[in-house]
């Protein structure tokens, strides 16, 4: 048996042996087609077979000259099938097919083709490549060098390869897929993405995606500088955290660069973390103090705001865990208005808190106690009012007590009944209780003088109760900067519980807390250096502030910055050119802004505020036009005066009593208030100015005339027409319209700009009348004065109504006899001028040189007898006499000789002289004229003859006006008669 199965095995094996296994000359995988090429005479793949999804890929074999190309057609649905274990039919070079007995060799596999970006998580998970030939043959991929991909699901049963999922273990930074057949695909991960950031005091964590697990392969950007790798307190796929801190409030910018991709910048703001807040009296305000972190900015100039609730904290000064401002006084005029439970918003360079530290009126709080001369002084917050504030000592109300609370309510003393041992104290103020704290005022001193000089003083204290084991003992006196200064008994007493001691007080200035003790007894104290006061102040000539007192002891203080003036709720500051402040021994003065406004003066010395003194310095009124012009829809009033504020602004308005309507003002600097007062005209206005809050003196508005700026024109004026005239200030209530000496009718108002009306045309028919209109043309043709009048104002201006050539037109044809020519009622000289000086203005020239008449009539007489002679002469010699054609230039001359010639005769009336004989002239041509129509040639009118007493010439009868191109055309021909 086993013999021959060794022989069957030797037979079949002999039979493969024989077989050639195909190789191909090229792949070309795509998404429509694989396509093998062969050489022409060798097997090659007719099928490709998954035998493990019984599916079958065939191949379409084509012959060429010396290769076979064999193509597979492929398709969405085809390519998810192609998977699993992979076998192929081979036809053999005799044309055999055999099946199931060669694999293709893996590198003659089609090569993948990857659609899309494969861009797994850097953490890993499932992840889908897409694509075609992604997992012929193959169970898993290989990322180099040797790391194994597996695939997700069972390859042998029929799934869709061309979305394939990937089980990926994660990574950093680029790598690469490989395929069996050797074909490579490079790729990198999803990009970074960071989602948020918190921060505590010592670091910054950030959330987010990609970040990648190796420090190695990140760099952390902060504002775009790398940060310092070792300041990486902890890295993973989806979190980091990083070391940093910021004591300023500010943005930043934070990124993170994972396997050479950038992460999306991603803004972090710092924010203002306020922790802690005083209460102030909500009727009459104060300074507010918020203690907390990042409470200012690092760069110089930066914009801050506080607000409680809706009010706005005013005078804010800020440093890295302080605020300080000043919120107004706030009346209790809306019941509505809540005192508690305020939200505290503070906004840096536009960076707002989002804690919520909450705030409210009228708290009381005690924070500190002394005990000066004898009494107990309370320290601390909306302390209340002499007569709100309830007092209990161990629970029990003290009645019958003087209690003296200061206007800020910081501080209230009272000297109690008996002596307080070890007792707790609160207080009840509008029903708030506030803290407790214990005192005792057993053992207490006195001072006298009770406020030593700035210069230093010897000043005695007198200890009461003082404990018999410390009658004979030194007492210290401890200052706040610590320094101590031991006393000197007085020996002024033998009584040894009251004992006064004396201690030379430094020089110094403002509020000095001390402490004196004395064996085991301790008390602790104040006392104020003596402050300057001062008695007047004025304001001078000049805008300066200046106010009296004695002030020699303090002239050091000031040049060092101790002493600061306090004037109209602010800090008088030395900014003013030219003005500069100045303290003197027994007066200080500064100048005068105008945003300063009536208010309490005082100095600061060392943090203590000198007794006020009120400086009334009320808005006051320098100037107002009490008679405004306005133009057609209203105008501004502008109101100057000194010290104005917002107040006066408020309070300021103009009342019109024509309609009764209230125009308000507007603020534009300290010294000037605008109104707009937008009142029609044209008639006069009375209003009145009413000035912070009182009416004042009445003003009375007057409205511009009308302008006249231009118009259309009149083309005729013997038809008239309607003119606009354009301009400002005009009303519809229109007096009268006037065209030089014309008035118009049918007045039409259009707008404030813009005017028409109706010019009656000119009714001239004669001919006397016709030189009367020559006349009026030549003085329409000027400018004329077109003058508008409305309630009574008049305004108006020279324009060019009239271009009218119409009186040209009127001349008839009734001196055709004297050879006038009618060109359509146009006349045109032949240099194409208007005939504007012709016969009025030549008889003007005679009548203002009558000599020149008879020297004419002279010169003219000799000219005709002499071309007469000639002429007969010519005439009985040869009868016929003709004349060549002339030149071009000789004909105009010829044309200008009879113009003149012709000028001058109708002219000369009375003069008479016969004519022997006439020559004939005929135009060759016709001479086309502009507007007539017949065809028919025209004769030029013969020489004109020198008048005669039956002829008269007449000056309304023009020359012939000839063009020089007509002239060119006229042959001229002379016949005997």
């Amino acid at each position: 048996m086993k013999i021959i199965c060794f022989f069957l095995f030797v037979f079949y094996f002999s039979g493969i042996v024989g077989l050639s296994i195909p190789e191909p000359k090229s792949i070309k995988s795509s998404n429509e087609s694989l396509v093998y090429t062969y050489d022409k005479n060798g097997s090659y793949f007719s099928k490709f077979l998954f035998s493990d999804l019984n599916y079958e890929l065939p191949f379409d074999c084509k012959n060429d000259s010396s290769i076979r190309i064999c193509t597979a057609d492929i398709d969405d649905e085809i390519a998810k099938n192609l998977h699993g274990s992979l076998s192929s039919c081979v036809v053999e070079v005799d044309g055999s097919e055999l099946c199931y007995i060669f694999s293709p060799i893996k590198k003659d596999y089609p090569n993948p083709i990857i659609k899309g970006d494969f861009k797994p998580p850097t953490k890993g998970g499932q992840t889908i490549i897409k694509g075609y030939y992604l997992a012929i043959g193959v169970s898993y991929l290989t990322i180099t060098p040797n790391s194994k991909v597996q695939i997700v699901g069972n390859l042998f049963d029929p799934i869709d390869v061309t979305y394939l999922i990937l089980d990926y273990k994660g990574g950093c930074g680029s790598r690469t897929l490989l395929w069996p057949n050797g074909f490579k695909y490079s790729f990198n991960h999803s990009n970074p993405s960071i989602d948020k950031i918190s921060s505590d005091n010592s670091s910054l964590v950030a959330v987010g995606s990609n970040f990648c697990n190796s420090s190695n392969d990140i760099s952390i950007n902060i504002d775009g500088i790398p940060i310092d790798k070792s300041d990486l307190l902890s890295i993973d796929h989806e979190l980091f955290e990083i070391r940093y801190t910021q004591q300023y409030c500010k943005s930043i910018y934070l990124n993170i660069i994972s396997g050479g991709l950038n992460s999306n910048k991603f803004k972090f703001e710092f924010k203002p973390l306020p922790l802690k807040i005083n209460s102030i009296p909500k009727l009459k305000g104060g300074t507010i103090t918020i203690i907390g972190e990042r409470l200012s900015s690092e760069i110089v100039i930066q914009s801050i705001s506080v607000y409680i609730g809706k009010y706005k904290c005013n005078n804010v000064i800020s440093s890295i865990n302080e605020i300080t401002c000043n919120l107004d006084p706030i009346q209790n005029n809306n019941i509505n208005d809540s005192s508690v439970g305020l939200q505290v918003n503070i906004s840096i360079n536009g960076i707002v808190n989002d804690n919520k530290l909450l705030f409210s009126f009228d708290v009381p709080f005690i924070s500190d106690f002394i005990l000066p001369q004898g009494e107990v002084k309370l320290i601390g917050e909306c302390l209340g009012t002499n007569d709100s504030t309830q007092i209990y000592i161990d629970d029990i109300q003290q009645l019958n007590l003087t209690t003296n609370v200061n206007d800020k309510q910081t501080t209230l003393s009272f000297k109690p009944i008996n002596q307080i041992k070890k007792s707790k104290l609160h207080l009840i103020v509008n029903g708030k209780k506030s803290n407790i704290v214990e005192i005792d005022s057993s053992f207490f001193v006195k001072s006298s003088p009770s406020s030593p000089s700035v210069l230093g003083q010897l000043v005695n204290f007198t200890l009461y109760n003082l404990n018999i084991n410390n009658y004979n003992k030194t007492p210290i006196l401890t200052l706040m900067d610590n320094s101590t200064i031991k006393g000197i008994d007085n020996a002024n007493s033998k009584e040894y519980s009251t004992h006064t001691y004396s201690f030379q007080i430094p020089k110094g200035c403002g509020r000095n807390q001390i402490s004196i003790s004395i064996g085991n007894q301790t008390t602790r104290t104040e006392f104020y250096y003596e402050l300057p006061i001062i008695t007047s102040c004025s304001i001078s000539s000049d805008q300066m502030i200046r106010c009296v007192g004695n002030f020699t002891n303090y002239i050091n203080y000031y040049e060092n910055g101790k002493i600061k003036i306090q004037f109209s709720n602010r800090i008088v500051v030395d900014d003013v050119p030219n003005k500069k402040i100045i303290f003197q021994s027994n007066f200080f003065l500064f100048p005068l802004k105008p945003e300063y406004g009536s208010s309490e003066i005082s100095l600061i010395v060392c943090d203590d505020i000198s007794p006020s003194l009120k400086v009334d310095i009320s808005p006051s009124l320098t100037y107002i036009n009490n008679y405004p012009i306005f133009n057609s829809t209203g105008g501004e009033l502008l109101i100057s005066g000194e010290n104005f504020i917002p107040n006066t602004i408020d309070n300021t308005s103009i009342y019109c009593f024509s309609n009764e309507k209230l125009y308000n003002c507007s603020f534009v600097n300290y010294t000037s208030i605008s109104c707009d007062i937008q009142l029609s005209g044209p008639f006069d206005q009375i209003c009145q100015v009413k000035f912070n809050g009182k009416s004042n003196s009445n003003i009375t508005i007057s409205y511009y005339p009308p302008t006249v700026i231009n118009s259309t024109i009149i083309s005729n004026s013997s038809i008239g027409g309607i003119i606009t005239i354009y301009g400002n200030e005009f009303y519809n209530e229109i007096d009268k319209i006037s065209i030089g000496k014309t008035s118009c009718s049918n007045i039409t108002f259009i707008s404030s700009t813009s005017i028409s009306c109706y010019i009656e045309p000119l009714n001239l028919n004669n001919t006397q009348q016709q030189q009367q209109q020559q006349q009026q043309q030549q003085q329409q043709q000027q400018q004329q004065y077109v003058n508008v009048t409305i309630n009574g104002k008049s305004g108006g201006s020279y324009l060019m109504v009239y271009i009218d050539n119409s009186i040209k037109g009127n001349q008839s044809t009734e001196n055709n006899n004297n050879g006038s020519n009618n060109n359509n009622g146009k006349n045109v000289l032949i240099d194409g001028s208007n005939n504007k000086n012709n016969g009025d203005d030549d008889k003007s020239l005679f009548k203002k040189r009558k000599w020149i008449l008879p020297i004419v009539i002279i010169f003219g007489f000799i000219i005709v007898s002499g071309s007469i002679v000639l002429l007969l002469y010519k005439n009985r010699k040869s009868r016929t006499v003709m004349f060549m054609r002339n030149t071009f230039s000789d004909k105009i001359r010829i044309a200008k000789s009879r113009i003149k010639e012709h000028k001058y005769r109708s002219e000369l009336k009375n003069l008479q002289k016969p004519v022997p004989n006439q020559a004939e002239y005929k135009i060759e041509k016709d001479v086309k004229q502009n507007d007539q129509t017949s065809s028919s040639s025209s004769t030029v009118p013969p020489p004109p003859s020198p008048p005669s007493p039956s002829s008269p010439s007449s000056p309304s009868s023009p020359p012939p006006q000839l063009s020089p191109n007509q002239i060119g055309k006229l042959p001229i021909y002379m016949s005997e008669n």
